[in-house]
């Protein structure tokens, strides 16, 4: 049996626990994620923003890259001042880093609706992102270590393309923030409900 590699194929032979039949991966960086009248612009992590004064800052879900860029910003950095960050993410859904990209799960048929996940917690939605993480290594396996993901396009427009994929470039967001401290980054993380 051949294996298919066109995107609607492709969705319906996903058997994952998570990444499953008729479900895309979307990325979660589009065209007007950042609203251009916030600043500082900070690369990488769309509509950062600080409180007025406080200190306590905002920034939708950022690259890798961005991450990084926030803590030096902030001060959270390996040298130089040591703030002490507690990154707290208030997302209900299952995110994943894939080349330091930012993904989420999405019905095929409804890409630009979020999944709800009705009484959700943070065990709950961490062991949702560690199975989502193994769905798509496995999968990749299956198509020469590439994973179908989509991308939105400025017209609105949808487009599916293959990312390359190793056990070492998918990241759950734990695994992001982990690895941040082992490098010496000041934060700590926390999902934002119950």
């Amino acid at each position: 049996m051949s294996i298919p590699k066109e995107p609607e194929q492709v969705m319906k032979m996903r058997g994952g626990s998570v990444l499953g039949k008729r479900t895309i991966l979307k990325s979660d960086h589009f065209p007007g994620c950042q609203n251009k009248r916030l600043t500082p612009q900070i690369d990488g992590a769309p509509n950062y923003r600080q409180a007025d004064s406080l200190r306590v800052h905002g920034v939708a879900i950022p690259t890798l890259e961005g991450i990084h860029n926030v803590l030096k910003h902030i001060g959270a950095q390996k040298e130089g001042k040591k703030v002490h960050v507690l990154w707290i993410s208030l997302r209900e859904e299952p995110v994943v880093y894939i080349n330091g990209r930012p993904f989420v799960l999405r019905e095929a048929e409804r890409p630009f609706s979020n999944l709800e996940y009705t009484g959700i917690n943070r065990a709950r939605v961490e062991q949702m992102e560690a199975r989502l993480k193994e769905d798509i290594v496995m999968e990749a396996a299956r198509y020469g270590n590439k994973i179908l993901v989509t991308d939105e396009l400025p017209d609105g427009q949808m487009v599916d393309q293959w990312e390359p994929v190793s056990s070492d470039s998918v990241k759950t967001p734990l695994d992001v923030y982990e690895e941040l401290q082992v490098e010496g980054y000041l934060v700590d993380y926390e999902r934002g409900f119950l």
